[in-house]
């Protein structure tokens, strides 16, 4: 198959959407013909770029439309930021900002967006796809959710099929009425209905398509984001690394990665680590955190006062966090319930390492999908807010349980389910990929 992926996420940096598309891309390109059409290293770069890399033709076009550069030179930052996720504004604050004013800039914004949809699928066209190549299916993937529209206009110029990607949904509640998700749902409804497959990475958020009737339920795959063995491979040059901790008498836990301005709150961990305090275990337990936010973990650990546990590594580059993962003897994931799924890219990083994992989940528990997965999967503990008497004291006794292992020198309770976790390695997931193009192809 010829198989064109657009995406602004491909080999920019180590975030999970990157990691996602250039893992998925390298993984169909050793058995089909593969292009990828994605942004300029630098943003602002206005230079288009065609090379080979590692057997992909790469395309690197920047995509901005004179409106937001515009924005980005002259307000420091893109424009329509909020729009990007329903993550990004609350529902009081959308409402709120419905002024005439914003209702002026969202259609600007929107207008914007399909005209740079259809000039940036003309160049790709013209400037990138080799001639006499019939590209067999184009791929969307993106956030904002807007940039879907790059595969409509690439599948309409193409005359081939189109799978959808969503990497986030653009808002959360169908109840909504703000201005720009009416103008979201719309665009939605008319555009999908030309997809041939729409993939998202939750199972809540396809149930979220269905209720919405944006597309038919079984046209939407659930496609997780997944690890790769390949991150394995980076530390395996320093053994000593995954070593320099195992003779500590300390439980050491440790937590990667961004808390979101606080909405991943820790209360439940450090709770459960005062309540050892009675039993003179608490100084038996250290936690290395290392992302952005970490004020917010230390301001939780002091309200329980068992602030000294807490070590804050600050920003660390993706190899240390990579190395703070490998020596740990428990990781810890901090997950915001929500309808989109809460079922994040760091527990799927974690399960690389093969360790215990404490999962804590904020918010409603019927969207607990991380927390379905760590209990199906057996990976270690998975405890709700909404949950807490109870969760609470039985996190605080795996602690204990963990640390008395510890203690006694044998190896900490760990009795994971091998196949179902292997199922998110990336070979895995670019393979269902693989097989949804397969069959859309197929189709008359």
């Amino acid at each position: 198959m010829n198989i064109l992926i657009i995406t602004p996420f491909y080999k920019q940096d180590r975030n999970i959407a990157s990691v996602r598309w250039t893992s998925i891309a390298q993984r169909l390109s050793t058995r089909h013909n593969v292009i990828v059409v994605t942004q300029p290293l630098d943003d602002m770069d206005q230079r288009a770029s065609l090379s080979n890399e590692d057997g992909i033709l790469v395309a690197r076009v920047n995509q901005k439309t004179r409106y937001e550069k515009i924005a980005v030179k002259h307000f420091g930052g893109a424009t329509g930021e909020e729009l990007a996720t329903a993550d990004a504004v609350d529902l009081a604050t959308q409402v709120e900002a419905d002024t005439v004013t914003r209702r002026i800039k969202n259609r600007v914004l929107y207008l914007s967006m399909r005209l740079k949809a259809r000039e940036y699928a003309r160049q790709i066209v013209k400037d990138v796809i080799p001639q006499g190549m019939n590209v067999d299916v184009v791929i969307s993937s993106a956030c904002p959710f807007i940039e879907m529209l790059f595969g409509y206009e690439a599948k309409r110029l193409l005359g081939c099929k189109w799978i959808s990607d969503f990497r986030d949904w653009p808002y959360r509640n169908p109840e909504e009425t703000s201005d720009d998700v009416q103008i979201m749902r719309g665009l939605l409804r008319r555009r999908l209905a030309k997809s041939d497959a729409v993939t998202v990475v939750t199972r809540m958020m396809r149930d979220l398509a269905s209720d919405e009737a944006l597309y038919p339920y079984e046209r939407v795959f659930t496609i997780t984001n997944g690890y790769s063995l390949e991150d394995r491979a980076l530390l395996s040059a320093n053994d000593d690394v995954r070593l320099n901790h195992r003779g500590s008498e300390k439980l050491r836990l440790v937590h990667t990665g961004s808390l979101y301005g606080g909405k991943c709150k820790s209360d439940m961990l450090f709770c459960a680590i005062r309540m050892l305090k009675d039993k003179e275990l608490c100084h038996k337990i250290v936690f290395e955190c290392a992302g952005g936010n970490n004020s917010s973990l230390i301001a939780a650990a002091e309200k329980y006062d068992v602030g000294d546990v807490v070590v804050d590594r600050g920003f660390v580059s993706r190899q240390k966090a990579l190395e703070m993962q490998a020596s740990a003897d428990c990781l810890v994931s901090i997950i915001v319930n929500n309808a989109g799924g809460g079922f994040n890219g760091k527990l799927l990083e974690y399960m690389l390492w093969e360790k215990p994992i404490i999962n804590i989940a904020v918010g409603e528990a019927r969207f607990g999908e991380a927390t379905q997965v760590v209990r199906e999967l057996r990976m270690g503990i998975a405890v709700e807010e909404e949950n807490w008497d109870q969760d609470v004291t039985a996190l605080a006794e795996y602690l204990e349980l963990q640390i008395r292992r510890k203690l006694r020198g044998q190896k900490l309770l760990f009795t994971p389910d091998c196949e179902g976790i292997a199922r998110y390695n990336y070979d895995n997931i670019a393979r269902s990929f693989e097989s949804l193009c397969q069959s859309i192809v197929t189709q008359a």
